[in-house]
């Protein structure tokens, strides 16, 4: 049972990244976009900036729940169903509107918009129909259901005389059918849902700064498992971050109000509590905090080294929002580190709140960008130097103290911690084979034969800074290998789920992996 929870949470957390990959462009776009509207602007700049809003804005974050649907079921499907479970992943999506639609009509019990639209009915209009509000969960769920159909039924087989309805096509008639009664079914169950929801959404408002630090400490706790995606997601993109009424519309989820604002900065005149959510410096001042902290603590002859490593890791984080790289460098070294770190995190998101930081921002772009959006007495931007300073000295302190006191073993304090270039291992092939290798640098030879050979690799796909793999026997994967002659930030062993942190790049490196794997299959054909 725990085996198969974690096999499912891992196929999901890898899943649901797809889809949010772009969410982070958008947000950068949508940040220049406001920047351009600003009053003192020209008008042609504002009249650019307000066209690509809307575009966006409409396109791609009004839409969250049908691009989750369709990437979800599209990234959980097997690799040869992938394309048809994108097509169902539409389809099942329109269907549960127009079902769910013909039912409330049917049922009399659409709701009547009022000066403020449907808003407050439980009820909204998705692509132009109007339906149960189920915001982006309609599009998760349905996501994960198609991508569970097209995998347990695929491989349908029927008479000759049927055969062109076989496979994925009868996964479409069954898809169909459960989806009508889905759809009907969630308009008398999703309004008990709509209650639980506002009940949680007082509770987490009024826990106040609190509330803020459990979610920054909950969020990095959770990331060695991968289950941080669970966290954030629904407060950035659901009612459980927050609900808002902006120029008339609503908006659920601490992001979507915060663009919503964006869009509308003019007419603002207070900031919406949510946005401490997004006022994170979690990639901004930390990771200069904990890179000081492992210099200083590293021996004197290893601080250069040390160095060439800590700067690539800490200028990703301020410049893209990816911490990982840095993290992980001391995440499965010393549990005690991760704990103080989580601790920490927390704190700073608590501390931003008390002082009333109300401006988006997760890596140091759009922290400069999004302080010109709004006057200082709404998002008190003029405080960001003072708790910048302050978090990064915070961290700083305590992890140098912990690893001088605990002795902790970090990179450079041991001549062993110092990365080396890897080795290139045998992975037991004749000498025409071990030849043809050379086309393929010992990086990409390690990860292989550490994971047990091509044949041991069951699935690979990667994230932001990790290459997630499924083996199929965990006894024949060589951890040794991975710490050793691997170049990673840090290895990931869950059994028969191994993740390997790279950093950025690591597409590329995906890449180059699986065209070795494939070059390996076909000389052993």
């Amino acid at each position: 049972m725990k085996e198969k929870f974690i096999k499912s949470a891992s196929v999901f957390s890898k899943a649901i990244i797809q889809p949010v990959m772009f969410m982070a462009v958008t947000g950068i776009i949508l940040s220049v976009c406001a920047i351009l509207k600003l009053e003192f602007m020209p008008n042609l700049t504002k009249n650019i900036g307000d066209f690509i809003f809307n575009i966006l804005s409409g396109g791609m974050i009004g839409q969250l729940s049908a691009i989750f649907c369709v990437g979800i079921a599209a990234a959980l499907a097997k690799p040869k169903y992938k394309t048809d479970a994108a097509i169902l992943g539409i389809i099942t999506y329109l269907i549960f509107l127009y079902a769910n639609n013909s039912w409330l009509t049917i049922t009399n019990r659409l709701a009547i918009a009022g000066e403020q639209g449907l808003y407050g009915t439980g009820q909204g209009m998705v692509f132009g129909i109007q339906v149960t509000d189920m915001g982006v969960f309609l599009g998760i769920s349905l996501g994960v259901f198609v991508g569970w159909m097209v995998n347990k039924f695929g491989d349908i087989k029927l008479h000759k005389y049927l055969s062109p309805y076989s496979g994925t096509k009868s996964v479409y008639i069954l898809i169909v059918f459960a989806t009508i009664l889905f759809a009907i079914g969630i308009t008398y169950v999703w309004p008990i849902v709509n209650s639980v929801v506002e009940a949680v959404v007082k509770t987490t408002t009024t826990a106040g700064s609190v509330g803020f630090f459990f979610y920054g400490f909950l969020n990095r706790l959770l990331l060695p498992v991968g289950l941080h995606h669970f966290l954030w997601m629904p407060i950035f993109y659901t009612p459980l971050g927050g609900t808002a009424e902006i120029a008339g519309q609503a908006y659920n989820g601490a992001f979507n109000i915060w663009l919503a604002e964006l869009g509308n900065a003019s007419q603002i005149t207070t900031m919406h509590p949510s946005i401490g959510y997004l006022s994170n410096f979690g990639s901004i001042s930390l990771p200069i905090g904990i890179a000081f902290a492992l210099w200083k603590t590293a021996r004197p002859e290893n601080r250069k080294k040390v160095a060439t490593i800590l700067i690539p890791t800490v200028t990703t984080a301020f410049l893209a929002g990816v911490t990982e790289p840095l993290e992980f460098l001391f995440l499965f070294l010393s549990p005690v580190l991760w704990l103080a770190h989580s601790v920490v995190y927390g704190l700073s998101l608590f501390i931003t709140n008390l002082v009333g930081i109300n401006i988006q921002f997760d890596t140091g772009i759009n922290m400069i960008i999004n302080s010109f959006a709004f006057p200082t007495r709404l998002g008190h931007q003029y405080l960001i130097p003072v708790i910048f300073i302050a978090t990064a000295v915070l961290e700083y302190f305590v992890f140098k103290k912990l690893i001088v006191k605990l002795n902790i073993p970090t990179l450079g304090r041991e001549r062993a911690e110092v990365v080396s270039e890897p080795v290139v291992d045998s992975i037991g092939v004749d000498s025409i084979e071990a030849k043809s290798n050379l086309e393929f640098e010992p990086q990409i030879q390690n990860i292989v034969a550490g994971l047990g050979g091509a044949d041991n690799i069951e699935n690979i796909i990667n994230c932001y800074t990790r290459l997630r793999v499924d083996v199929k026997d965990e006894n024949k994967v060589n951890i040794k290998i991975l710490k050793e002659k691997v170049k990673a930030s840090g290895i990931v062993d869950k059994g028969k789920h191994i993740q390997i942190v790279i950093g950025m790049g690591v597409e590329q490196e995906r890449e180059k992996i699986e065209a070795y794997i494939e070059y390996l299959k076909k000389v052993h054909a």
